[in-house]
């Protein structure tokens, strides 16, 4: 079973952007998931990667794009914005997330406090590059 539901909020040139990427996989995903892993400079990172729906997803269409979340994930991703940015200091994806304490340098990873989280993930596929970079 899924839940549709808003967890993360897309802004338009992340849309426009993910659009473009999704138009050039060849594994015919049916979205993009938005999940954390533990690690990363400043405790979970952010991974988003094209991939399958699964049981117990959030998953919620921004203008044809379906963005998946799962449920462990959900607890400190609700609220996310997630824009993309390109210009002359780099481009990339960029997360504005309230429920983050700390955050690293270039954001791709945070910690919610004091809160112990686990978190198990394992991915086959490689991520979509996160961190702003000025390489095309």
């Amino acid at each position: 079973m899924t839940v549709t539901m808003e967890i993360v909020q897309l802004s338009d040139s992340a849309k426009e952007e993910l659009k473009k990427l999704i138009t050039k996989e060849t594994d015919n995903p049916d979205g993009v998931r938005l999940s954390l892993l533990a690690g990363g400079c400043s405790g979970l990172s952010y991974h988003l990667q094209f991939d399958k729906l699964r049981d117990n997803d959030y998953v919620y269409d921004y203008d044809g794009i379906k963005v998946f979340t799962d449920t462990k994930s959900a607890l400190y991703l609700s609220g996310v914005l997630l824009d993309y940015q390109s210009g002359l200091t780099g481009r990339g994806f960029i997360f504005s997330n309230p429920n983050a304490k700390k955050t690293c340098g270039c954001g791709t990873s945070f910690s919610v406090g004091d809160k112990e989280v686990t978190l198990e993930f394992i991915s086959d596929k490689k991520p979509i590059n996160v961190c702003p970079s000025t390489k095309d």
